[in-house]
């Protein structure tokens, strides 16, 4: 399957620590379907303040009630270690997802952290720019050598026909 959609997710943490999040990015097929899954790589963006620093979760699309696609995720935990009783040990989990028409999106869905919730936040989901590849600098050196001889052999006319 090659992944031609590139996506990021986005959580707002900052119901732990201000301004905290934990995001990463996923790759999706060039037309998903429901159904589909892929892995991502969490990090937080204050990566002192949880355990572990970084996490593996799972990327999931479903069938959308008001727009063809959810865009949900499973297997996130970790540990606030600075947390009081009820967000020292976090899951999250999606409450309302992310609704897409279409992929690449731009959406934001709601999670909790546990059940019943400690908190309740939202997660946003957009597309990542695709790199653009260099071009083969090396192509270019067979061009530039013919247009240095060319050079050379009018500038070596131009000055012969002076004689």
């Amino acid at each position: 399957m090659r992944a031609d959609i590139i996506q990021s997710i986005s959580f707002d943490l900052s119901n732990l620590h201000p301004g905290s999040t934990l995001s990463g990015t996923f790759s999706l097929p060039n037309s998903p379907v429901s159904g589909d899954t892929a892995p991502v790589l969490l990090s937080f963006s204050d990566p002192q303040n949880y355990t572990p620093a970084s996490i593996s979760a799972t990327i999931e699309i479903g069938s959308g009630t008001l727009l063809e696609f959810t865009v949900g995720f499973s297997g996130i935990t970790f540990t606030n270690p600075s947390g009081n009783m009820f967000t020292l040990n976090n899951n999250l989990l999606p409450r309302g997802m992310a609704q897409c028409a279409s992929f690449p999106c731009s959406s934001t869905g709601g999670f909790q952290d546990n059940d019943p919730p400690a908190f309740n936040s939202t997660y946003t989901i957009a597309p990542v720019a695709a790199a653009v590849p260099e071009p083969p600098y090396s192509l270019l050196i067979p061009v530039l050598l013919a247009a240095f001889g060319l050079a050379l052999r009018f500038s070596g006319v131009a000055h012969t026909s002076h004689l």
